[in-house]
């Protein structure tokens, strides 16, 4: 896991700019990478999230707003069948009426023949009776004549009395099962008036109320003003029993509204009152069950939401990660060029102080070069004198130790020159044994053993003398840091191929950790703090090799040595303008 995380992490994660001092959260580029995320996130995600806002809710009201109408257009379309199969009913009792006077209602077979007529045409009528203005029972036709002969204190009676017109609410069971009564008044004077009395059959009344509830889904039923059921409900059972809901009041408007009953459930109730009856139409649905198709919805909504919010976190963290990795890029070439520009003043007055102590060093042992020579010449124009060949022996050593102090003088002046990029055919093998000539002394002194393998017949290359010899220094100087209690530097330069060749220079130091490698060549960095490196030595080296066309990698492990390789080409080519002369002296 921590293997996938350290691959995902940028180069700039645990950056730390050393010279940035008490301001190093001005150069943090953790910080910034958090603060592009954050607010390009905020940008990105804001919009997003008030629209999602928006449509949810305007999506839910919608839904719930549809869920609502279809319950007003059902409760609607039941109202007005109820109201047209009562009406319709009462129609015809009134027909009966002025069809048929109250002496021709009370001959023996009329009342049945019209009862069976309107059984025949209308359907739903059980049987028929006329009562007289003072409550008694003058005539039925049916097949259960009634117990009770005189209906002047039934509620019936009085409200038709006063209204004309009588729909009750529906009777218990009974000889003729459950039926509705309806009664209506003849209009002659008051002291002559009449009543016909229809008990209707409840079955195609809750007939008609089943096919009309299309959706299956809730609950129709009628009740009474008092909430009492008058037909049998899914929810709540057969009738007589009061339904657990607050009952409105009587409205002959239908109405639509949300309940809760006793569980807590949410119910959509539409309720419509019939007219000239104590009786309302009521529907009752699971307001759950009529949603069920928003929380669907809503699922498709939220995943296409997560998925939306996840490509844009992608895109905003990827973009972040680019555009910071731009940036410290950036900065660290920035840093570079202004690391060269001070090592190449550093290198020009270096120059100017090497040379001017060469040339110092020089003309003095011109002089004595002069002398011993001119010595010598004496010495061996007088052989006579009996010191005469010690005499010339040390002569001989005074010549050849100052032949040596000119060489190491000349590779001084040559080594603190600073000259531009400038390509040049040269002997690799030679630049390389005079380079380890010059620092034979220190590793002789530290106890290093420095082996050179150049193939015999390694053709001339072209590249720049100054930056080569810089490279080489800087390298060297680093295993020389790396190996203090001795050790044993090789190096080797492989055979061209493809116009290219590599030289690898291995030493048995300290080495590196595996988290310092990629770290390596970042300016500054330094795996030699105890033995005063500054950072530098490799940074500049690797602007080095990618000056004169050629590329640079490091193998290491701690305590196992490290290998530097050099990739090379065999011509460089060959650019305009000056270089930047940056070099170190082994600062790695």
């Amino acid at each position: 896991m921590m293997s996938i995380i350290d691959a995902l992490r940028p180069k700039f994660w645990n950056y730390q700019d050393v010279t940035a001092g008490s301001h190093q959260s001005l150069f943090s580029f953790r910080r910034k990478w958090w603060r592009t995320v954050i607010l390009t996130t905020i940008v990105a995600l804001a919009p997003l999230f008030v629209l999602s806002v928006v449509n949810y809710r305007m999506t839910r009201e919608n839904i719930r707003t549809t869920a609502m109408v279809q319950t007003h257009q059902m409760i609607s379309g039941i109202w007005r069948a109820v109201s047209f199969f009562l009406s319709e009913r009462r129609s015809v009792l009134a027909f009966v009426l002025q069809d048929n006077s109250l002496p021709e209602l009370l001959e023996k077979d009329r009342l049945s023949g019209i009862l069976k007529n309107l059984q025949t045409g209308v359907g739903g009528f059980v049987d028929l009776s006329v009562v007289s203005a003072d409550g008694a029972l003058l005539s039925y036709a049916g097949p259960h004549p009634p117990g009770q002969r005189n209906f002047c204190k039934s509620p019936c009676f009085n409200q038709v009395v006063e209204r004309g017109f009588y729909i009750g609410d529906l009777a218990g069971e009974g000889l003729s099962g459950r039926h509705l009564v309806m009664a209506i008044r003849s209009h002659p004077s008051p002291e002559q008036y009449y009543i016909i009395r229809a008990t209707v059959d409840i079955k195609p009344f809750e007939d008609l109320i089943t096919s009309l509830d299309v959706s299956r889904k809730g609950d129709t039923f009628i009740i009474n003003k008092a909430g009492f059921l008058q037909t049998h409900s899914r929810y709540y059972g057969p009738p007589s029993g009061r339904i657990p809901l607050d009952v409105p009041a009587f409205s002959t408007h239908p109405r639509v509204f949300s309940a809760k009953d006793k569980n807590g459930t949410r119910l959509i109730v539409g309720v419509a009152g019939i007219p000239n009856t104590s009786l309302m139409v009521m529907t009752v649905s699971n307001r759950e069950e009529q949603m069920k198709g928003w929380r669907q919805l809503k699922i498709k909504f939220f995943f296409f939401l997560g998925i939306s919010v996840a490509a844009i976190l992608l895109m905003v963290l990827g973009m972040a990660t680019y555009l910071v990795n731009r940036i410290h890029a950036a900065d660290q070439k920035r840093i570079m060029e202004l690391h060269k520009v001070e090592y190449a003043n550093k290198m020009a007055s270096l120059g100017r102080l090497s040379a001017g102590v060469g040339h110092e060093v020089n003309n003095p042992m011109a002089i004595i070069n002069e002398k011993i020579g001119l010595i010598r010449d004496l010495l061996v124009q007088n052989p006579t004198d009996p010191f005469h060949e010690k005499m010339v022996g040390l002569a001989d050593d005074i010549i050849t130790s100052t032949r040596r102090v000119g060489n190491i003088t000349r590779r001084l002046i040559n080594f603190g020159r600073y000259e531009d990029i400038r390509p040049e055919r040269l002997d690799l093998g030679k630049l390389i044994y005079d380079l380890v000539a010059f620092m034979q002394k220190e590793a002789e002194h530290l106890g290093i053993d420095v082996k050179i393998d150049v193939p015999e017949n390694f053709p001339q290359i072209e590249s720049d003398r100054n930056s080569l010899q810089q490279i080489f220094l800087n390298i060297i100087n680093n295993a020389f840091a790396a190996m203090e209690d001795g050790g044993q530097l090789d190096i080797t330069v492989t055979p061209p191929a493809n116009g290219r060749f590599s030289i690898t220079l291995t030493d048995t130091g300290q080495g590196l950790a595996e988290e310092d490698l990629k770290r390596v060549f970042e300016p500054f960095f330094s795996a030699a703090s105890k033995t005063g490196g500054t950072g530098l030595g490799l940074s500049v080296t690797y602007g080095l090799v990618n000056r004169i066309g050629g590329h640079i990698r490091v193998e290491s492990a701690k305590n196992q040595g490290a290998r530097f390789i050099i990739d090379l080409p065999v011509h460089m080519e060959t650019k305009e303008g000056k270089g930047d002369g940056a070099d170190s002296r082994g600062d790695g």
